[in-house]
């Protein structure tokens, strides 16, 4: 046996690894009494996905975490020091620092807070050869909200951000709205629009943000499943802390009777009676799911839909009535998940 392999086997190296694993689990168990908002970003010019998180999860038991995503690079010859420094304070401007400088700006405009009056952590991890790897600065507020930068390296964007989710976990990410979206089912793999396949392969919550804060409202779609009910009562309480008025809407088939539609309503009104959650509207309709889902949720701030529980190579395979929706609504759409 080797020195190397002595080392891992040693009675030291096993208790070593065992309190690690043990602070990772409390650490874990503590974000899982949060709710954790990771927030993608791409550049200065698209910072309302920021100003959405700010306005849903404008709270102290909510974290948000800004989260830019940059290409390996292996010849940069930026000196490692860079990496152990404070990323704010570094002499040199890493890649996708400037965006999460003004991403913060822009969250302490919206939440009424100053990191000045926070307590500021930096850490660093290796990362893909990197010569920077990865970076992150948490700021935790006097209230116990916690704000984060977080400046990630990895092969491209998607496979980033679904890293990031394996070291959080995290209830929602927030994506802007792509350029242009492609053809969706299983060419979703062989394309890089972010957003199609976060929507894809995500495990939580997606949110496709649109610059349209002007709007107000969850617009929320029940299918009549208890899966939807329960996907409903989540967005709600969402809704209610950030003082959203709320929306119920179901849709009936072409050959369906409308009363169908409005009995499901009916049932999710008073579900959310009973939680004292009040129901500003509710609407029916009758045709096509989508386009209904369109028709009417597009005058509001967010177009709410549960998944129906499919796995990953379903959702790439068949799509889902939220993906399409988030591609062709005119306002920001969330694809509830149950976890």
């Amino acid at each position: 046996m080797g020195l190397l392999d002595f080392l891992r086997h040693s009675p030291l190296h096993e208790r070593t690894e065992k309190a690690l694993q043990e602070q990772l689990r409390k650490l874990r168990a503590r974000r899982r009494q949060r709710f954790r908002v990771l927030v993608s970003l791409k550049d200065e010019e698209t910072l309302y996905p920021v100003r959405m998180a700010a306005r849903i999860a404008d709270c102290p038991t909510c974290d948000i975490i800004l989260l830019f995503v940059r290409p390996v690079d292996r010849d940069s010859g930026m000196h490692m020091k860079v990496a152990r420094q404070n990323m704010l304070e570094a002499g040199v401007e890493l890649p996708g620092l400037r965006v999460l400088r003004k991403g913060l700006e822009v969250l302490q405009q919206e939440l009424g807070l100053s990191t000045e009056e926070c307590e500021a952590r930096h850490s660093h991890m290796d990362a893909w050869g990197d010569p920077v790897g990865d970076n992150k600065v948490s700021f935790t507020c006097p209230d116990g909200r916690e704000l984060v930068l977080k400046l990630k390296v990895a092969p491209d964007i998607t496979s980033g951000i679904l890293d990031q989710y394996e070291l959080g976990p995290y209830n929602l990410i927030i994506l802007g709205e792509p350029v242009r979206w492609k053809k969706s089912g299983i060419w979703v793999l062989f394309h890089h629009v972010v957003a199609e396949r976060i929507l894809a392969l995500a495990p939580c919550s997606v949110m496709v943000a649109r610059n349209t804060l002007e709007k107000s409202g969850f617009f929320i779609y029940l299918d009549g499943s208890a899966r939807s009910y329960n996907g409903m009562r989540r967005t709600a309480v969402l809704a209610c802390e950030a003082g959203e008025p709320i929306t119920l809407f179901a849709v009936a088939e072409p050959d369906e009777d409308l009363r169908k539609a409005r009995r499901i309503i009916d049932k999710g009104r008073k579900i959310l009676s009973d939680l004292g959650i009040p129901v500003q509207a509710t609407k029916a309709a009758r045709g096509k799911v989508v386009e209904e889902i369109i028709r009417h949720g597009n005058d509001h701030l967010v177009i709410a839909i549960t998944d129906r529980g499919r796995s990953r190579l379903q959702r790439i395979l068949f799509g889902s009535i939220a993906a399409e929706t988030a591609r062709r609504a005119a306002t920001s759409v969330l694809d509830v998940r149950l976890g």
